[in-house]
């Protein structure tokens, strides 16, 4: 394999040739700051951003892969870059500069596995390369996309999953556009296959009339514990259970409940496993994630996720074992934080290892040694990777991605601030201040709130869609509102939206705008409201409630509840917000109807742009028409624009660069009057150059054939 310099170095390195074909020995770091006076960022250098993820430790601890992922205008995408380094982060080098994805080590650390499509790859495949470069092998032939590698600990195998192929039948109709199949009936299947970690070999572990949604191996090499559901579809993941896969007899089915496992993983000695779910007293409900471990030979569950002493609010998010299958180690989704703790196998109280202004996200634990390493990102960090050994917990950072990120760009300050809504609930949000804030200045405020909505805003000013340093730069602070029917503060607060989607969350949303014009810091005048997802959905609903805002930005959002819950890609959990489906004689079609934004879109005289992606399943971009078409014939200030190609959320770097110059454009324009200059891709066209170009003086979009 040809190794090139990474795409994050080039203007560094364009003396190194670019068809060197050993592995590039560099330090990865940011290029050094230049000396000028840090400057407001643009949304060019927000989109540009490099970042850290998905860290792997070598058995031994000593060897680290990674991810790097950097903006390639020139292909429009986000390229993922893979990366090794040593334990301490030195001898840093790049491996795979586009692509590399789940990398599995070998037992001895030497060598390891990864996924990519290459060449004349007619399917993603397993290749294998030393640790120390040079040309990668392709190990596998498989007619499907492979995923999910793992090397098993005897080194024998690499197991992977991949869907079964067409049959001969089916091929044919599809050449022969003879191809109507039933909608959402399986047509190939999830199987967990492996490899002969030498010979290549092919072998289908598990199959049968379901799907494999994951799995974990044990450290003999071949007993495996596996989630298997009906079928790929979202809605079929809660009838998923966990099996027990032997070398020897018929597999064992572990589980037989109402709720969805995720996060598998079996102890080394396989007399154990762990796994995340949304359940309590051994049943579904609308509670926050928690840690389970199971005693295989007598299915003993054991909840691991309530601290003894002082239990705080929390939502666990992933877990696994230490070597000695005696101590798990898990992340906590804490409000605006999220931690990594320690708690013993068997219960007891946990311990905090890294905690902070900060979010701790992809961890790992070296199968020998217990070094731990995870991802870390905050409000003045994008991610970057750290190492920590349990012995001596004093972080290390590894990668320096963007250590001169505050000497190159002027950061806003984000803080964390907490008040009581007028029904006596403590909220939590968090505060992006314009750049040279004074105290006691009232600022435009544009309130943003979080998709999910069972999720929580976090401490990140990075977020391209939010739009933050870029606000922060033009005078405008920003508010994100942890509301009611979000994770992380309880099981109570959770069930905010059980029976009424809008009971509390919009008035939670208005209450903290309220409190900060209260505190002397927001101008009431000058309001704005954006959000994606359920942050639309949030968005629709402010602006059908009050007049109170200027500006809005509805991204991917919900106008009719019966309809979404119909033609989305999922339904579980939705009906808690309504009791019933919207169908049948008992339905309750009057909440469906009071919590749709269709409702009342009479009442909206909010400006409103509208976006979402063309080929969205989980909200359909129908959502956004109806939205556009209902505001445009009452007379509403609006614009829509749909993504062509892009799913709920945007991959294409130039729609990400349109979506943000847009919105910056729409809320300046409303909120201050001031004129944004739209931000330019490096190859120097702009979105707004196209558009110009494609837009008649009566502002319908022309084509080639002229008017």
């Amino acid at each position: 394999m040809s190794v090139k310099p990474s795409l994050c170095f080039a203007l560094l390195l364009s003396a190194v040739s670019l068809a060197s074909t050993a592995p590039l020995s560099a330090a990865i770091a940011a290029p050094a700051a230049l000396s000028t006076e840090p400057r407001p960022m643009t949304a060019v250098d927000l989109l540009s951003l490099q970042r850290a993820s998905a860290p792997h430790l070598s058995p031994d601890g000593q060897t680290l892969l990674y991810s790097v992922s950097t903006a390639d205008w020139k292909q429009n995408k986000m390229v993922l870059s893979l990366w090794r380094a040593n334990a301490d982060g030195s001898d840093a080098r790049l491996m795979i500069e586009d692509g590399g994805s789940d990398p599995s080590f070998a037992p001895d650390g030497r060598r390891f596995a990864f996924v990519a499509r290459r060449g004349d790859d007619k399917a993603s495949q397993i290749y294998v390369m030393s640790i120390d470069g040079g040309e990668a092998r392709r190990l596998s032939d498989s007619p499907k996309n492979v995923s999910t590698l793992k090397w098993s600990a005897d080194g024998r195998f690499i197991y992977f999953l991949a869907q079964t192929p067409e049959s001969k039948a089916e091929k044919k109709r599809i050449t022969e556009k003879d191809d109507m199949f039933a909608f959402e009936q399986p047509r190939s299947r999830n199987v967990l296959r492996r490899a002969d970690a030498v010979s290549g070999r092919l072998h289908t572990v598990i199959s049968g009339d379901f799907d494999v949604k994951s799995y974990d191996v044990a450290g003999d090499g071949e007993t495996i514990a596996y989630i298997r559901a009906p079928s790929r579809l979202l809605d079929d993941g809660q009838f998923g259970e966990i099996w027990l896969h032997t070398p020897k007899g018929a597999d064992r089915r572990l589980t037989d409940n109402d709720y969805a496992e995720k996060g598998l993983r079996l102890a080394p000695d396989a007399s154990r496993l762990l796994f995340v779910a949304t359940a309590k007293d051994r049943r579904y409900a609308t509670v926050n994630a928690n840690l389970f471990v199971m005693d295989i030979a007598s299915k003993t569950l054991t909840e691991l996720g309530t601290r003894v002493q002082n239990e705080p609010t929390w939502e666990i998010e992933d877990a696994t074992f230490s070597p000695d299958g005696r101590t798990v180690y898990f992340n906590a989704n804490e409000g605006v934080r999220t931690t990594l703790n320690r708690v013993p196998v068997k219960g007891g109280n946990w311990t905090t290892l890294v905690t902070g202004d900060s979010v701790v996200s992809d961890f790992d634990v070296a199968a020998h040694s217990g070094r731990l390493v995870y991802t870390l990102s905050s409000a003045t960090q994008p991610a970057e990777i750290y190492a920590l050994d349990a012995a001596a917990p004093k972080p290390l950072q590894i990668t320096h991605l963007n250590d001169d990120l505050s000497r190159r760009f002027r950061l806003p300050k984000q803080e964390a601030l907490q008040w009581t809504a007028p029904d006596g609930q403590v909220l939590e949000g968090l505060v992006t201040y314009p750049l040279d804030y004074v105290v006691g200045k009232a600022y435009p405020l544009i309130v943003q709130s979080h998709g999910g909505p069972r999720s929580v805003d976090q401490f990140n000013i990075f977020s391209y869609g939010r739009l933050n340093p870029l606000l922060a730069a033009r005078g405008v602070m920003t508010l994100s509102v942890n509301y009611r029917g979000g994770t992380a503060y309880g099981d109570t607060f959770l069930q905010g939206m059980n029976g009424g989607y809008f009971k509390y969350a919009d008035k939670d949303v208005l209450s903290g705008v309220d409190e900060l014009i209260k505190r002397g810091m927001a101008d009431p005048q000058r309001l704005g409201a954006m959000g994606w997802s359920a942050g639309g959905h949030m968005t629709n609903r402010l602006i059908t409630t009050t007049t109170r805002f200027k500006a809005a930005a509805s991204g991917a959002g919900t106008v009719d509840w019966t309809s979404m819950y119909l033609t989305s890609d999922t339904r579980w959990q939705r009906q808690e917000w309504f009791i019933t489906p919207p169908y049948g004689t008992t339905a309750r079609r009057d909440l469906y109807e009071e919590y749709s934004a269709l409702s009342r879109l009479d009442k909206v005289t909010t400006p409103t742009l509208i976006m979402a992606g063309a080929e969205d399943d989980r909200v359909p971009p129908t959502q956004s028409i109806m939205l556009y078409r209902a505001l445009k014939t009452l007379g509403v200030e609006t614009e829509l624009y749909l993504a062509p190609r892009e799913p709920h959320n945007f991959a294409e770097l130039r729609h990400r660069l349109f979506q943000v110059n847009k919105h910056m454009d729409w809320f300046l324009s409303h909120l201050t009057g001031e004129t944004y200059d739209w931000s330019k891709a490096p190859d120097g066209k702009s979105d707004e150059d196209d558009r110009a170009q494609e837009t008649r003086p009566d502002g319908q979009a022309g084509d080639d054939q002229g008017w």
